[in-house]
Order: structure tokens, then sequence, then C-alpha cells
């Protein structure tokens, strides 16, 4: 389909992601509609459904969710009404239309028993309630709205204000001490390469699931955070390697592996994302004065 008569909806529009898909998608697709809460409240399913049925997009987004994770473990039912019954209400009101969805979800739908990489056909047994209730966004979608694609993806990280890496070199440069978890493996995803990835996708079909992260090898949080710090020529004295056993940050059970094979996207697209460190240089690169 010729992109410029897609109309693309996206909501949660105020989100890192969200915010980078308007980046992303301003030149590619013009008529695209990008609506905050206010504007588009994913729980309120008569609305929703009336503004869809009015705005008649070709293709669906669903970018809003609640992501966190361990105000998840607090909050169960505000995580089930929004990741799970939000993600239905927007199946629905998009399936009614014969609208595709591009469901986002996570890489904490698994519970990290493997040594590999997570593939889509692997099983999915989620650990915490936000694993749980993004599972259930899933299979919402994918009965509400057929032809739809559920995209997962894993450890954001760049762009917006306070978050990862960024909360934790603020930290660093003030030589605060810090340690991070290093046992913990993952697949590190740029933010502004997904909302690549999601605008590749909204030109091609597909029905199902699919993974999406940076190429390169798998990682943990303390390497992440120690390889920008480099990048940047701050001191690391500060900073030291944790066991997931001695980190007191989290509440909500996390996966000691959780990383994503993205084999199945690039197949898919043609197209292979940077490795996670050629984005994390660009990134650091984008931080330091100048952009030296």
């Amino acid at each position: 389909m010729n992109g410029r008569r897609q109309v693309p909806l996206v909501t949660g529009s105020t989100g890192r992601l969200g915010e980078a898909l308007q980046e992303r998608m301003a030149e590619a697709y013009p008529a695209a509609i990008f609506a905050t809460r206010d504007e588009l409240d994913i729980t309120d399913r008569w609305r929703l459904e009336s503004e869809i049925e009015r705005l008649q997009p070709t293709v669906v987004v669903n970018a809003a969710a609640i992501t966190d994770v361990d105000g998840c473990e607090d909050r169960p039912e505000i995580a089930d009404e929004i990741n799970h019954v939000g993600a239905e209400n927007v199946a629905k009101a998009a399936g009614a239309l014969g609208t595709r969805v591009i469901q986002i979800s996570t890489d904490l739908v698994f519970d990290g028993a493997l040594k590999r990489r997570y593939t889509e056909d692997d099983p999915p047994a989620p650990l915490s309630v936000y694993g749980r209730s993004k599972l259930l966004g899933e299979e919402a979608v994918r009965a509400a709205a057929p032809g739809s694609t559920i995209l997962r993806s894993s450890w954001f990280f760049g762009s917006g204000v306070g978050g990862f890496p960024g909360r934790f070199l603020a930290q660093i440069e003030e030589g605060s001490p810090l340690g991070l978890v290093a046992n913990r493996r993952g697949s590190p995803t740029f933010i502004p390469d997904l909302a690549e990835a999601i605008t590749r996708l909204i030109e091609i079909p597909f029905d199902g699931v699919l993974h999406f992260t940076n190429a390169g090898d798998m990682t943990t949080r303390y390497h992440l955070v120690f390889k920008a710090a480099s990048m940047l020529k701050l001191d690391t004295s500060s900073l030291r390697p944790l066991s997931h056993l001695a980190w007191k940050g989290d509440r909500a059970p996390r996966p000691l592996n959780s990383a994503l094979d993205p084999s199945r996207f690039i197949a898919l697209t043609g197209w292979t994302p940077p490795t996670w460190e050629q984005s994390l240089e660009s990134w650091a690169r984008s931080r330091r004065p100048g952009g030296a």
C-alpha cells in the first residue's frame, strides 16, 4: 500500500515511544494522528469506539500502557485495566472497522528459564503482574482484531527525559555510589530504532507475533551503563556490578534472561537494525558538548 494513503493512529503519544513515533512519522505519514490520553483514553471503551470510527485510521499503533513494572505489583487492577482491557478496547474498536492493530508488548512475558534468546514460538510464562497484563493484552488483540501484529520489544534506552540509562549516568556524574545488576541478560532497544521498526511495519501486513530489538550480543544493565559512561568519558569508579539477589531496587520479579530474537522481523522487513552499541554511541554523541 502506498504510504501516502495510510492514516496511522498512535495512542499514548506523550510517552517516550510515542514521541519518537511522532518524530519518525512526521514526514512519512503527514496524515498520521497522535493521540494523548486526554484525547483518546483506551480505558473509555465507548468514547474510544466513537473516535476511531470518526477518525477512520488505516492502522492503530497502540503504544498506550502502564509501564511501571514495580508499580504494577502494587496496583494490579490498574495494570489490567490499561494493559489488558485497554488493549482489548482498542482491538474491538479497530476490529469493527477491519482496521489492523500493531500492539506494542514486552520481553517480560517470558520467565527467563532459557539460556538463549527467546523466539516468537517460545511459550510465554510471565513472572510479574506487568508481564501477565501485557500477555493478556496480546491475547485480547489477536482475538478481537484478526490480522493484527504483536510487536514485542525490550530494554528501552535513549530518548525522553529521565529514562534509562540517563538517570543512572546522572548519579555517576554526581559521584554517587551506584550498583547495577550484572547477571540479568537482555537485548537493548534504542527507542528511535523501535520507532523506525514500527514505521516500516505499517506497510507490511503481518498477522502474528514479532520480536524487535537492536542487533548485537546480549548484555546486562550494568554493562550497558558502564559502556555509556565510558563513551561519555565519565569516572566509573563509583559504579559496581551486583547480583540480582543483592539489588534492592525491584519489587516485581524479573527474568534472569529476557533477550529477544529479532530474526523473524529482519527476514520480514529486510532491515537489520544497528547494534545496540552503535545506537548507544549515537545517543552518547548527542549528549556530548557540541555533539562531538
